[in-house]
């Protein structure tokens, strides 16, 4: 790559720089994406090749919303392919993915919801057999084991919501 222009009465040079030569860590301090992204192709100083693209990947998910972060990986991951780094990218960007699902709030969640979804099923069901079957309040609260005052609370609620 040429370092000067010369043309007619012009004359302006420059200084080439390798980004091989720059420390990836001085634009990983950066809080812009695009330093960021760069930083792949900045010398890592010896550092596990895994643990410095985590970094770059975690910096730019901090920084960005969904639609932005997706753009930014797209460019990191053309970036790597001039160091052969796409398996490491592939790796970070499966560290951070988390299956929702295994986390424990959300299973305590879908604990939660099974349950009330059982309790809304036998008021439901304690609902019908009063107004279908003409059965008493009394005797299907027995029988379902309910409360009488959540049956009602929840009748109240359910006109409420019509």
């Amino acid at each position: 790559m040429k370092s000067q222009i010369k043309r007619d009465k012009m004359n302006y040079s420059y200084d080439i720089i390798d980004m091989r030569d720059i420390a990836c860590e001085e634009l990983l301090e950066s809080n812009d994406p695009s330093a960021i992204a760069l930083s792949i192709l900045c010398d890592f100083k010896g550092q596990d090749k895994q643990v410095v693209i985590n970094k770059i990947l975690r910096k730019l998910r901090e920084l960005n919303d969904d639609n932005a972060f997706e753009k930014y990986l797209e460019i990191v991951t053309l970036y790597s392919t001039n160091r052969g780094l796409e398996e490491n990218i592939k790796k970070g960007v499966e560290m951070l993915t988390v299956d929702i699902e295994k986390t424990p709030f959300y299973q305590i969640g879908v604990e939660k919801g099974v349950i009330k979804g059982k309790m809304e099923e036998r008021f439901d069901n304690a609902i019908l057999m009063i107004k279908e079957f003409q059965l008493a309040i009394d005797d299907v609260v027995k029988k379902l084991n309910i409360k009488k005052e959540e049956l009602l609370e929840y009748m109240k609620n359910k006109k409420e919501e019509i």
